[in-house]
Protein backbone atom coordinates (compact mmCIF):
# COMPACT_ATOMS: atom_id res chain seq x y z
CA UNK A 1 0.00 0.00 0.00
CA UNK A 2 1.38 3.44 -0.90
CA UNK A 3 1.29 6.39 1.44
CA UNK A 4 -1.37 9.05 1.05
CA UNK A 5 1.51 11.52 0.92
CA UNK A 6 5.11 10.37 1.34
CA UNK A 7 7.13 11.27 4.40
CA UNK A 8 9.26 14.25 3.29
CA UNK A 9 12.92 13.36 2.92
CA UNK A 10 13.82 16.89 3.98
CA UNK A 11 12.56 16.22 7.52
CA UNK A 12 15.20 15.06 9.97
CA UNK A 13 13.77 14.65 13.44
CA UNK A 14 17.18 13.52 14.69
CA UNK A 15 18.34 17.09 14.19
CA UNK A 16 15.93 18.26 16.89
CA UNK A 17 18.15 20.07 19.38
CA UNK A 18 17.45 22.92 21.78
CA UNK A 19 21.07 24.17 21.50
CA UNK A 20 21.73 22.15 24.61
CA UNK A 21 23.45 18.77 24.45
CA UNK A 22 21.53 17.57 27.52
CA UNK A 23 18.18 18.02 25.74
CA UNK A 24 19.25 16.64 22.36
CA UNK A 25 16.75 14.06 21.17
CA UNK A 26 17.98 10.48 21.30
CA UNK A 27 18.41 8.65 18.01
CA UNK A 28 15.99 5.92 19.03
CA UNK A 29 13.34 8.53 19.90
CA UNK A 30 13.87 10.27 16.57
CA UNK A 31 13.57 6.93 14.78
CA UNK A 32 10.33 6.15 16.67
CA UNK A 33 8.84 9.55 15.86
CA UNK A 34 9.81 9.23 12.19
CA UNK A 35 8.30 5.73 12.00
CA UNK A 36 5.11 6.99 13.68
CA UNK A 37 4.75 9.86 11.18
CA UNK A 38 5.35 7.47 8.27
CA UNK A 39 2.74 5.04 9.60
CA UNK A 40 0.19 7.83 10.03
CA UNK A 41 0.70 8.90 6.42
CA UNK A 42 0.38 5.28 5.28
CA UNK A 43 -2.87 4.76 7.21
CA UNK A 44 -4.41 7.99 5.97
CA UNK A 45 -4.30 6.50 2.47
CA UNK A 46 -7.42 4.48 3.28
CA UNK A 47 -8.97 5.94 6.43
CA UNK A 48 -10.27 9.45 7.18
CA UNK A 49 -8.35 10.08 10.39
CA UNK A 50 -6.23 8.69 13.18
CA UNK A 51 -5.76 9.32 16.90
CA UNK A 52 -2.20 9.87 18.08
CA UNK A 53 -1.94 9.32 21.82
CA UNK A 54 1.14 8.99 24.01
CA UNK A 55 2.63 10.21 27.26
CA UNK A 56 3.68 13.82 27.76
CA UNK A 57 7.07 14.57 26.23
CA UNK A 58 7.06 11.73 23.70
CA UNK A 59 7.05 14.06 20.69
CA UNK A 60 3.40 14.01 19.57
CA UNK A 61 3.56 17.63 18.43
CA UNK A 62 6.61 17.04 16.26
CA UNK A 63 5.10 13.86 14.80
CA UNK A 64 1.97 15.86 13.88
CA UNK A 65 4.09 18.68 12.42
CA UNK A 66 6.11 16.13 10.42
CA UNK A 67 2.87 14.73 8.98
CA UNK A 68 1.46 18.19 8.18
CA UNK A 69 4.75 19.32 6.62
CA UNK A 70 5.04 16.15 4.53
CA UNK A 71 1.55 16.73 3.13
CA UNK A 72 2.28 20.43 2.49
CA UNK A 73 5.53 19.66 0.65
CA UNK A 74 4.09 16.90 -1.53
CA UNK A 75 0.76 18.48 -2.49
CA UNK A 76 1.13 19.58 -6.09
CA UNK A 77 -1.88 21.92 -5.84
CA UNK A 78 -0.24 23.64 -2.84
CA UNK A 79 -3.40 23.52 -0.77
CA UNK A 80 -2.86 24.58 2.85
CA UNK A 81 -2.91 22.00 5.62
CA UNK A 82 -5.27 23.13 8.39
CA UNK A 83 -4.22 22.29 11.95
CA UNK A 84 -7.01 22.80 14.50
CA UNK A 85 -5.67 23.95 17.86
CA UNK A 86 -7.48 24.65 21.15
CA UNK A 87 -7.49 28.30 22.30
CA UNK A 88 -5.11 27.48 25.16
CA UNK A 89 -2.46 26.32 22.63
CA UNK A 90 -3.02 28.85 19.85
CA UNK A 91 0.36 30.52 20.50
CA UNK A 92 2.28 27.36 21.38
CA UNK A 93 1.73 25.48 18.09
CA UNK A 94 3.03 28.30 15.83
CA UNK A 95 6.09 28.62 18.14
CA UNK A 96 6.63 24.86 17.97
CA UNK A 97 6.36 25.00 14.18
CA UNK A 98 9.01 27.76 14.00
CA UNK A 99 11.29 25.61 16.12
CA UNK A 100 10.50 22.51 14.03
CA UNK A 101 11.17 24.44 10.82
CA UNK A 102 14.58 25.64 12.04
CA UNK A 103 15.75 22.41 13.62
CA UNK A 104 14.14 19.58 11.66
CA UNK A 105 13.95 20.78 8.06
CA UNK A 106 16.96 20.66 5.79
CA UNK A 107 18.18 23.99 4.52
CA UNK A 108 16.07 25.08 1.58
CA UNK A 109 13.02 23.07 2.58
CA UNK A 110 12.34 25.45 5.47
CA UNK A 111 11.66 28.27 3.01
CA UNK A 112 9.11 26.10 1.15
CA UNK A 113 6.87 25.66 4.18
CA UNK A 114 5.27 28.72 5.76
CA UNK A 115 2.65 28.86 8.47
CA UNK A 116 0.07 31.38 9.62
CA UNK A 117 -2.61 31.50 12.29
CA UNK A 118 -6.32 32.32 12.11
CA UNK A 119 -8.58 33.02 15.07
CA UNK A 120 -11.71 34.04 13.15
CA UNK A 121 -13.56 32.83 10.07
CA UNK A 122 -12.65 36.02 8.20
CA UNK A 123 -8.92 35.53 8.87
CA UNK A 124 -9.20 31.91 7.77
CA UNK A 125 -10.99 32.76 4.52
CA UNK A 126 -8.43 35.48 3.75
CA UNK A 127 -5.61 32.94 4.13
CA UNK A 128 -7.42 30.47 1.87
CA UNK A 129 -7.88 33.22 -0.70
CA UNK A 130 -4.17 34.14 -0.89
CA UNK A 131 -2.59 33.73 -4.34
CA UNK A 132 -0.50 30.59 -4.68
CA UNK A 133 2.85 32.46 -4.70
CA UNK A 134 2.32 33.72 -1.16
CA UNK A 135 -0.06 31.09 0.18
CA UNK A 136 0.82 29.58 3.55
CA UNK A 137 1.45 25.84 3.61
CA UNK A 138 0.03 25.33 7.10
CA UNK A 139 -2.77 27.25 8.83
CA UNK A 140 -3.21 26.97 12.58
CA UNK A 141 -6.95 27.47 13.07
CA UNK A 142 -8.18 28.10 16.61
CA UNK A 143 -11.11 25.93 17.71
CA UNK A 144 -14.32 27.97 17.50
CA UNK A 145 -12.95 30.30 14.84
CA UNK A 146 -15.66 29.37 12.36
CA UNK A 147 -18.43 30.78 14.53
CA UNK A 148 -16.53 33.41 16.52
CA UNK A 149 -17.83 36.82 15.46
CA UNK A 150 -19.46 35.32 12.38
CA UNK A 151 -22.08 37.98 11.75
CA UNK A 152 -21.23 39.20 8.27
CA UNK A 153 -23.65 37.81 5.68
CA UNK A 154 -21.06 37.88 2.91
CA UNK A 155 -18.63 35.82 4.98
CA UNK A 156 -21.40 33.29 5.65
CA UNK A 157 -22.11 33.17 1.93
CA UNK A 158 -18.41 32.61 1.19
CA UNK A 159 -18.38 29.71 3.64
CA UNK A 160 -21.44 28.15 1.99
CA UNK A 161 -19.80 28.56 -1.41
CA UNK A 162 -16.58 26.96 -0.14
CA UNK A 163 -18.49 24.03 1.39
CA UNK A 164 -20.19 23.35 -1.97
CA UNK A 165 -17.07 23.92 -4.08
CA UNK A 166 -16.52 21.04 -6.53
CA UNK A 167 -19.22 18.92 -4.92
CA UNK A 168 -21.43 17.00 -7.31
CA UNK A 169 -25.21 16.58 -7.31
CA UNK A 170 -25.94 19.74 -5.31
CA UNK A 171 -28.74 21.14 -7.50
CA UNK A 172 -31.55 20.33 -5.04
CA UNK A 173 -29.47 21.65 -2.13
CA UNK A 174 -28.82 24.88 -4.02
CA UNK A 175 -32.55 25.26 -4.75
CA UNK A 176 -33.33 24.78 -1.06
CA UNK A 177 -30.66 27.29 -0.07
CA UNK A 178 -32.08 29.83 -2.50
CA UNK A 179 -35.45 29.64 -0.75
CA UNK A 180 -34.04 30.38 2.72
CA UNK A 181 -30.90 32.34 1.90
CA UNK A 182 -32.22 35.67 3.17
CA UNK A 183 -32.99 34.31 6.63
CA UNK A 184 -29.89 32.14 6.73
CA UNK A 185 -27.56 35.03 5.99
CA UNK A 186 -29.67 37.56 7.92
CA UNK A 187 -29.75 39.66 4.76
CA UNK A 188 -33.38 40.70 4.49
CA UNK A 189 -33.00 42.23 1.06
CA UNK A 190 -32.25 38.84 -0.50
CA UNK A 191 -35.48 37.94 -2.23
CA UNK A 192 -36.75 34.60 -0.97
CA UNK A 193 -37.74 31.84 -3.37
CA UNK A 194 -35.66 33.44 -6.09
CA UNK A 195 -34.20 30.61 -8.14
CA UNK A 196 -30.55 31.08 -8.95
CA UNK A 197 -29.98 33.75 -6.30
CA UNK A 198 -27.21 31.67 -4.69
CA UNK A 199 -25.29 31.33 -7.96
CA UNK A 200 -25.75 35.01 -8.80
CA UNK A 201 -24.45 36.10 -5.40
Amino acid sequence: MTAWHPFAGSIQLAGYDRDDDDSRIKKEDAARQTATAQEILRRLADQPGIVLADEVGMGKTFVALAVATSVALSDKRRRPVVVMVPPSLKKKWPRDFDFFSKKCLKQGADSNVRAASAETAVEFLRLLDDPIERRNSIIFLTHGAMHRGLTDGWVKLAMIQRALYRRHHTQSLRRSLSRCLGKLLQMGWVEQRSEGILDRL
